[in-house]
């Protein structure tokens, strides 16, 4: 068990302290690539015309998502596997949960002001405006307090500022992740335990994926929007990807702190780093089961995100153990960058979208213009997370409390969900 202490929690291990923890820029660069592809998605029905597979492939881009919670689990581990091995005490949950709001929420609050214009006017030219008033009030707060992702109804969820779910739902893995990294540090056991663990939260979150599914299909007969709202925004239904992330680093952490890091030479991760490629890939290829086996349907819905799972863990796991034959380009500085400003392209991009949407560009809104204007919300996320984002976490991040904290506290190199 780890209880809520009044007492600090127990000091980090003499093994844990020698060894500093390192910067991870390569997996910076990855969280780029990730949101990347989840902003070119929600452009694909603006970029005009597209060939079947550039669609199947563009499409992909959603499992970006399951990306941002597999790293947002393992770079939190990593970062701050010391605070908790030892027990939670309010302290550091209350710091732990201080940095997490600085990192996530000012941001967050931009990308929610700078979409509510654009749907009161889209609701004001529909005629819709004084009547659904007092539900989009009550929806915008609910955005507002991060809570849209526990709410599968329309305009609550997928409404204003869409992408923003995700963010929802980091925050409730965060509110458990203190006391996920306390049992996960005392009773995840060995490297093979951990494997295991790892194996089992993959198949667990399928399972329940599964009893979810065939619930509201054959026992409740559940609207098809609200199952979408379900299967894809529910925090307790997404909650395995990120758990799978914090296995993962305790594991990468077990064997960082035994001397045996994972994948010692470059040929071994390079090898592995194609190997997962190929099955993120191979599964983007596959078209979804449509056909009239209902098993065959209810076990492909059921594994659509765990099957990326593994791969990711894998692709993670490979980058942080050193060198690969994707560090020219990760590591280069104008790409970390971009992969620091991840969050903001994430957040910001979906007020370009809607505008898009709204054809206020009128003639210009073509295709061709629709892609310049995605290469500038990319540079427009680089100043938000220049001007916005770093002064903000700062200002409400304060000092930290101890030497261990300031060594341990570095600003995450994960998006939340991100």
């Amino acid at each position: 068990m780890c209880d809520m202490l009044d007492r600090p929690a127990a000091a980090p291990s003499a093994g844990h302290l020698s060894l500093p923890l390192a910067d991870l820029p390569a997996l910076t660069s990855l969280r780029f690539v990730a949101a990347l592809a989840v902003v070119v998605l929600h452009y694909r029905e603006l970029l005009g015309p597209l060939p079947a597979w550039l669609q199947q492939v563009i499409v992909g881009g959603q499992f970006g998502v399951t990306f941002f919670f597999v790293l947002s689990g393992f770079i939190l581990t990593y970062r701050y596997r010391d605070w908790f091995a030892g027990g939670v005490s309010r302290g550091s949950y209350r710091r732990f949960q201080r940095f997490r709001w600085a990192r996530i929420y000012p941001v967050y609050v931009l990308g929610l002001l700078l979409d509510t214009p654009w749907h009161l006017i889209e609701r004001a030219q529909a005629g819709q405006l004084s009547a659904e008033a007092p539900t989009l009030a009550g929806s915008w707060l609910v955005n507002l307090a991060g809570l849209q992702a526990w709410v599968p109804v329309v305009p609550y969820a997928m409404f204003w500022n869409t992408p923003a779910w995700s963010v929802a739902a980091e925050f409730f893995f965060y509110a458990a992740f203190p006391w996920l990294c306390c049992a996960l540090a005392r009773h995840g056991g060995s490297a093979a335990r951990l494997a295991a663990a790892l194996i089992g939260t993959v198949l667990g979150g399928a399972l329940l994926y599964a009893a979810v599914i065939w619930a509201m299909n054959y026992a409740w007969q559940v609207a098809p929007q609200t199952q979408y709202l379900v299967i894809v925004y529910n925090p307790l239904l997404r909650g395995s990807e990120f758990v799978a992330g914090c296995v993962a680093g305790q594991l990468f952490m077990r064997m960082r702190d035994g001397g045996r890091p994972l994948l010692q030479t470059e040929r071994a991760r390079n090898a592995l780093v194609v190997l997962c490629l190929l099955a993120i890939g191979a599964r983007i290829a596959m078209a979804g089961y449509s056909g009239p086996n209902s098993w065959l349907w209810l076990l492909d819905g059921s594994v659509k995100y765990a099957a990326f799972v593994l791969p990711f863990v894998g692709l993670i796991l490979t980058v942080a153990s050193g060198r690969t034959l994707l560090s020219p380009l990760l590591e280069r500085p104008w790409v970390v960058l971009l992969g620091e400003a991840s969050y903001s392209l994430y957040i910001v991009h979906w007020s370009v979208v809607t505008v898009l949407h709204l054809k206020l560009l009128g003639a210009w809104g073509t295709p061709a213009v629709h892609a310049l204007l995605l290469v500038a919300t990319v540079l427009l996320s680089v100043v938000c997370y220049r001007v916005v984002e770093v002064p903000w976490r700062r200002r409400l991040r304060g000092a930290p409390a101890t030497d261990n904290e300031a060594r341990t506290a570095a600003p995450p190199l994960h998006h939340a969900a991100t």
